[in-house]
Formats: C-alpha cells, structure tokens, sequence
C-alpha cells in the first residue's frame, strides 16, 4: 500500500494553522481565567462594600437606639412609677390592682410623651416593687404583649447585666423572638439602680436596613443581605422566601465561620442548596450576637463571565477563520516558489536546460531560486561540452577506425595485395616456361608467399599483440619498448615495483592500448630523447606514468587535442579511473593513469 503524500503546502498550512489556534487557545483561556478572577475578585468587593455598609447602619441604628434607652431611662416619672412615689400605695394595694392604677396614672402621660416619636411597640418597666408594660401600639392583642414575669432565665441573665453595667444594651429574647434596649433606671440622687427600662423594639426598621429588592443596590436580581441570631434562624426577610423571620434555618459554613469570629468571603452553598459569592462577619453591637450575610447567585454573578467566554468562542472561531484564510495564503505563498523550483528541476531532469526562474525575493528562497538559475546554467554549459567532448570522441572513434581501416587497406593494397599479385603473375608464366625456369619461378613464387605469410602475422600482432595474452601485459609492454627503440632511436626505459598476479583482460589491454598511443604520440609529436615509462602495482590500485623530455605544450589553455589523447582518457575512464595530462612547453610530458585493480 502506498504511503499517502502530504505536500510542502499542506504541512506549512497545519503547522501555522495549529500554532495560531495553540496561541488564540492559550490567550483565550489566559483573558477567560484572568477576567473571572478579577470579576470575583470585584464582586466580593461588592459584597463586603455592601456587607460593611449594612453593617455600619445596624450598628448605627442600634447605637442610636441604646442612646435613646439611655435618655429614657433618666425620665423623672420613672421614679412614681417604679414605687418611691407610690409605694405607700402599692402597700394597700395587691399587685394587679396596683399595675392597674399605675396604667391609668401614667399610660398615657407616657405615651403621649414619648409614643410620637419613639419607634417601639412596648416599654416594660421592672423593679423590685413592679412589673409593668407600657403598651405603645394599640395595634397590638394581648397575646403580643409579654410580661416580665414569663421572661426566661436567660432574659433574666441579661437583665442582671444590664443593671450591673449600668448603661444600655440590646437583649435578644431568643425563645420569644423579639429584640429590647434595656437600660438601667438610675436614681439621679442617690445614683443606685431602681430597676431596668426595657423597649421592645419594631423590626421594621432593621429589616427595612437589610431587605431591599432593587437591583441597582449593588446585588442584582439574586443577591440579599441578611442576619442570622444565635439560633441560627434568619432575623430579617428572605428574598426568596416569605415569613422568614425567626423561621428559616441558615446553617451554612459561612455562618459557622461568622459565629467563630472568622470575617472573610467564600463560594458556599446557601440556606436554599444554591451556590453563591458571598461575604460574612460578625455584628459588633453590645448583647448582640448576630451575625450578617451578603449574598448574590453564583450563575448571575459569573453572567458577565459567561458573556465573555461566548464572545471569547465567537471571536476566537472568527479569528480562526481569518487566520485560516491568511494562513493559507502565506503557505501558498511561501511554497509556490520551491514548487516552481521542484518542477524546474523535472524539467532539468528530463534535458530541458534552459531553465531560467525570475525572483524578486531577497531572502533565502530568493537565494535559492538563484542559486538554482545559476546551477541550470551551469549543468547546460556542461552538458554541451559534454556533448562536443562525446562528439569529439565519438569522432575520434570513427576516425581511429577509419585510420585504421585505411592503414590495413594501405598495407592489403601496397603490400600484402602487390606480393599476391606478384605471385600470380609469376605462376601465369611458369604455365609457357620451360622446365629450369619453371622451377625458377615457382621457387620465387614461393618465396613471395614466405612474405605475405610475415606480413599477415604481423599485422595481426598489430591487432592483438599474442604475447599479451600469451606471456602477460609486462612482457607485452617490454617487446612494445624494444621495438619503439629499436625503430626510433629513442632512449626508453620501464619500471614497475612487481608483477601482479592477477589482472583483468579489459584492464591489460586498455593499458596497454594507453602506452602504445603515447609512445605513438611521442615519436610523432614530442622529438622526445628520453621517454620513461613506470608501474606501480597495490593490491587494489595500479598507476601508470609516462615522462618524456620533449617539446610539451601549455596545457594550461585550451587546444585542439588530437584523438590520441582522446582515446588514452576515455579508456581510463571506461576503467573507472582518473587520467591526468601535465606538460611544460620545453620541458616534456607527463601522464599519470590511475586505476582501480580489478581482479
């Protein structure tokens, strides 16, 4: 199964694709996270601002309350009230008959004296000569009304501290739900204590401070502020849920935390199992143990987040179109050039050199498309001197035949051919001679033929020399010098390090082919005096130098070569090795054949 092909193109455009949603992901969830804790961060300082602001009104309204209790507490008519004036009254009297009579006295002397402008439902006078309450809301059935002597122990304690402190303080009647200032009723004489001034309190105020549904209050639709006492039942209104005063348990860990002194602001879940941000603390009111909550929803709270996370989704998804658009055109862009290259390089690779790309960049692909252009114009120049070389040589081959072809017509024509015809002139008269030059002529006849014979031989060792392949390349190489000396008068010498004991035939005969153009090129071109000829022989390498001290040449510039040199070069490289021509004119020649010995 062919493995499936992924182009330049489409790997830039996943690279650069998944790198830019890595990025717009790690942002997006970077602004998301950092945006969410700043906007809780911001709305539990809303809640505390908020918490810190009915907190200081609480407190503000109690402490106002407290003054006041301390301020009634000074009223003179207390005294007549609580027995010093009427006490020699109170002696005939029984105790409902003497409450009665002061009622009548004092009822609305008082609360035409306070009950305008004080907030109070009842005030409840007690001393050691009376237990009396005031009733200021008419409103009111005698069941609302308690008495002192029905108070629990506990509102008993109080009391006591009350008249110990000698100043006023808020007492929470936890079994009778209901919430008094006592203040102590201090004799202006004598400065004892004559009893305690007790003012139930109306609760509207205070939940008036707490409870409030507008949404513009810094708490929106879900949020509320709230007290909770010592029961743990709510002391103000419930958003959420009607007659909640003294009703509704809230026992959640914020007020635990509030109740063990811990101010602070948390994710919890509320009084209805809903989670919510909210902030907590203690009320530091005097005989006061509540404790206030400002609360808002977790989901209206994080709704701006939620916003911001949908918008992030949004502008991410349109950001990834855009970049997938850019993306892709800068791949497109980026490849383009390298795949005008790639099909340059086909077009190369099927012979159409002349390849030329025009680019304008300046930077690497830039570099590299001309880099190719002068790489196409290079290969194109040496493939046309590849082609006049392969010409050249390919001439050379056929001239070297032609040559030699013309060489062995000349030698059948003038020598071999006249000797034949020579023969058979002579045998045409021996038919008419007599018998003495019969034998004459035949004799000659024979001799002719004694002739031609030599000749063919040696034009067959011409040919193929039979003591290269009957007694091996050196002793070939050694008749080639012998008869070059003899013939030429040239001083010629041969070296060789040893005799190898094994050669390829291709690889004797091309050398020896090699010598032989060289010693021929010698005697016809260098008027050489000295030629010598050495071999070096390794286990897997030959070389061959050729050293004359004739005329040379500058092979430094360029010259028509004769085929010669031609024909040494490409037998050296049809062996797969090197050939290498150095020559001074004046000086001589020197060829250097390097092969590989191939056994």
């Amino acid at each position: 199964m062919a493995k499936s092909r992924t182009t330049l193109t489409q790997k830039l455009f996943g690279y650069y694709f998944a790198l830019s949603l890595t990025t717009i992901f790690i942002l997006s969830i970077y602004s998301y996270f950092t945006s969410k804790n700043a906007l809780i961060s911001r709305t539990y300082d809303q809640l505390n601002s908020v918490k810190f602001e009915k907190e200081r009104n609480l407190e503000n309204y109690f402490l106002e309350r407290m003054d006041e209790a301390n301020q009634l507490s000074r009223y003179e008519n207390w005294e007549g009230i609580i027995g010093k004036k009427e006490k020699p009254m109170a002696s005939k009297m029984g105790q409902d008959e003497f409450r009665t009579y002061i009622l009548s006295e004092y009822k609305e002397k008082i609360k035409k004296h306070f009950g305008g402008r004080l907030n109070y439902k009842n005030i409840i006078i007690k001393s050691q000569w009376l237990n009396l309450v005031i009733q200021l809301d008419d409103s009111l059935s005698q069941e609302d009304i308690i008495f002192p002597e029905h108070y629990a122990d506990t509102f008993d304690k109080q009391l006591k501290n009350v008249e110990m402190a000698k100043r006023a303080s808020i007492i929470d009647d936890i079994a009778n739900k209901k919430i008094y200032v006592g203040a102590p009723i201090i004799n202006n004489i004598t400065n004892l204590n004559e009893g305690v001034i007790l003012l139930e309190m109306d609760m509207t105020p205070i939940n008036s401070i707490m409870f409030n549904t507008n949404i513009l209050n810094g708490l929106g639709k879900t949020g509320e502020a709230y007290v909770v006492g010592m029961d743990k039942k709510m002391k103000t209104s419930s958003r959420f849920k009607s007659n909640s005063i003294n009703t509704v348990e809230v026992k959640t860990t914020a007020v635990e935390n509030a109740f063990n002194n811990n101010i602070g602001t948390g994710e919890y879940r509320d009084y209805r199992d809903i989670t919510v941000l909210g902030s907590f603390g203690k009320i530091n009111i005097p005989g006061l143990h509540w404790v206030i909550l400002v609360e808002i929803d977790l989901e209206e709270a994080m709704i701006p987040i939620y916003t911001l996370r949908n918008s992030i989704i949004i502008l991410s998804l349109i950001t990834a179109i855009i970049i997938f658009g850019i993306v892709y055109i800068i791949s497109r862009r980026v490849s383009a050039p390298i795949i005008r290259l790639k099909l340059a390089a086909n077009a190369i690779a099927q012979g159409k050199f002349d390849v030329n790309l025009n680019t304008t960049s300046t930077d690497e692909i830039g570099d590299l498309t001309r880099a190719f252009n002068q790489m196409a114009t290079k290969i194109k120049m040496q493939t046309d001197e590849i082609q006049v070389e392969r010409a050249k040589r390919i001439t050379s081959v056929i001239d070297g035949q032609e040559q030699e072809r013309q060489r062995l017509s000349r030698e059948l024509h003038d020598g071999l051919g006249q000797r034949i015809l020579a023969v058979k002139m002579k045998l045409e008269r021996a038919e008419n001679a007599g018998d003495d030059l019969k034998v004459k002529i035949i004799e000659d006849a024979k001799n002719l033929l004694i002739e031609v014979s030599k000749e063919v031989v040696s034009m067959s060792e011409n040919l193929m020399p039979p003591v290269l392949t009957q007694f091996g390349l050196i002793s070939a190489i050694e008749n080639l010098c012998e008869d070059i000396r003899t013939a030429n008068d040239i001083g010629l010498t041969f070296h060789y390090n040893t005799i190898p004991n094994q050669c390829a035939d291709n690889i004797k005969i091309y050398l020896y082919r090699i010598i032989q153009e060289a010693l021929n090129n010698i005697v016809k071109h260098a008027e050489a005096t000295q030629v010598d000829i050495s071999f070096v022989f390794e286990p897997d390498s030959i070389k061959l130098i050729i050293a004359d001290n004739g005329n040379g040449f500058d092979s430094t510039h360029k010259r028509k070569s004769g085929n010669g040199i031609y024909n040494m070069r490409d037998r050296a490289e049809i062996l797969g090795g090197t050939f290498r021509l150095i020559s001074t004119p004046g000086v001589g020649t020197i060829i250097e054949v390097l092969l590989k010995n191939k056994v």
